[in-house]
């Protein structure tokens, strides 16, 4: 069985006669009890209706999986400072106090450019 065969067996729908309505149909003179033998253009346009269906179901589903994902992307998220929801992390009010604290100065001190601990030279014994 090729795959176009199997996903026109799996995905019948409302595109495809099913067993009820074979016998309605009167362009197939071919019908063994509940079967019909379709011509190759029949059975083409039925595989094709299928495969569209299911293109679409696909679509449909990863339409669904975006907008839950762009959902749950809107909720609100706390601040990792303090853990309010009332602000954003930039938006802090104790951002300044921390500042306060441990002020804005450059921790390099000149001094310390020779010392022989921040170096990648071999150190003598």
């Amino acid at each position: 069985m090729n795959f176009m065969s199997y996903v026109a067996e799996v995905s019948r729908g409302r595109d495809e006669p099913n067993a009820r309505d074979m016998g309605r149909m009167t362009s197939q003179p071919k019908a063994k009890g509940e079967m019909y033998i379709l011509n190759d253009g029949m059975n083409m346009k039925a595989e094709i209706a299928a495969m569209e269906r299911r293109l679409e179901e696909l679509e449909m589903n990863q339409m669904q999986e975006v907008q839950a994902i762009s959902q749950t992307s809107l909720q609100a998220m706390p601040c990792a400072i303090c853990l309010s929801y009332e602000h954003l992390v930039d938006e802090c009010p104790t951002i300044p106090a921390k500042r306060e604290m441990f002020g804005d100065c450059n921790t390099y001190n000149s001094n310390w450019r020779d010392h022989p601990n921040f170096s990648w030279k071999p150190q003598p014994p």
